[in-house]
């Protein structure tokens, strides 16, 4: 088997993997197109360490714009404090907060416990 035709095995491996199929599917796919398990192995190893790695990588960014969204509450809060009390200040403040601690806990539950997000990634919220 060329490295060409591996190549296109795992791309087609690494989509299921990203699409969260079972594992047992991979691995009929993999068997079905001649793959020895040893390297079965590897290729889905591979493959879920990319899924890990995205999954990490879009929970940093949420964790940031929730850490930024918790920013702005902060500074709101100061113009609160210093007496400018005005409705939009305080609906701002508070969905700000809201939704800042929203994306920063679930970037961070994601960050430390990616190996628990299923379903494909193309579906995330």
């Amino acid at each position: 088997m060329t490295d060409e035709q591996k190549d296109r095995i795992y791309e087609g491996v690494r989509r299921m993997v990203i699409w969260d199929e079972p594992r047992e599917d991979v691995f009929h796919r993999l068997e079905v197109n001649g793959i020895a398990e040893a390297e079965a192995q590897q290729m889905y190893a591979k493959a879920r360490a990319e899924r890990m790695g995205m999954i990490r990588s879009d929970s940093i960014k949420k964790a940031a714009l929730g850490f930024g969204l918790l920013l702005l509450a902060g500074a709101c809060g100061v113009f609160l404090y210093m007496g400018a009390v005005i409705r939009p200040l305080l609906v701002l403040n508070a969905a700000a907060t809201v939704f800042g601690l929203w994306f920063f806990s679930k970037g961070l539950f994601y960050f430390f416990f990616a190996h628990t997000k299923n379903g494909s990634l193309a579906d995330d919220d």
